[in-house]
């Protein structure tokens, strides 16, 4: 069997962030301020990526009264789930929910599961500072993670 190849995106105010993974294999990852300019460049990030990777799966944070985004991050990412939704990939929307205390601390655990993101790993911040500009890739490698990671009827189930 020829294994998923899974394109997640991640969204916060200033910044979209990416994560390829090749079955268990992390192929890629960056993040683009560009991207996060408004929703029409975010859609434009999103149909670029899905040309240049080829994606099977397409995993965004799924949207919804829970959902702790902002009002613009999450224009965002309904268009990057709206340009996701008119490609033959199967996109699938998931909750973003963080089984450790910290996001620093998933990070941590990511970065020993998929060591080439290791350099990454931002330090935890102290409360005034600016999020680290590698979280929103660890973001998305925590979605990807998610569903590569899942059985099939969780991959069913989160369509």
């Amino acid at each position: 069997m020829m294994p998923l190849k899974i394109l997640a995106l991640s969204a916060i105010s200033d910044r979209i962030g990416l994560a390829v993974l090749h079955g268990e294999k992390l192929k890629d990852w960056h993040a683009s301020e560009r991207a996060a300019i408004n929703s029409v460049e975010a859609a434009a990030f999103v149909q670029e990526a899905i040309n240049y990777y080829r994606p099977n799966v397409v995993v965004t944070e799924k949207l919804g009264p829970h959902n702790r985004k902002g009002k613009r991050t999450q224009r965002m990412i309904a268009a990057m789930q709206m340009v996701a939704e008119q490609n033959y990939v199967l996109e699938v929307q998931t909750d973003h929910r963080h089984p450790f205390a910290t996001k620093y601390e998933e990070a941590q655990l990511l970065a020993k599961t998929y060591p080439p993101i290791g350099p990454w790993l931002p330090a935890k911040r102290r409360y005034f500072d600016h999020q680290p500009r590698a979280m929103v890739m660890f973001e998305a490698l925590s979605l990807a993670h998610s569903v590569a990671r899942g059985s099939a009827e969780q991959l069913a189930a989160a369509m």
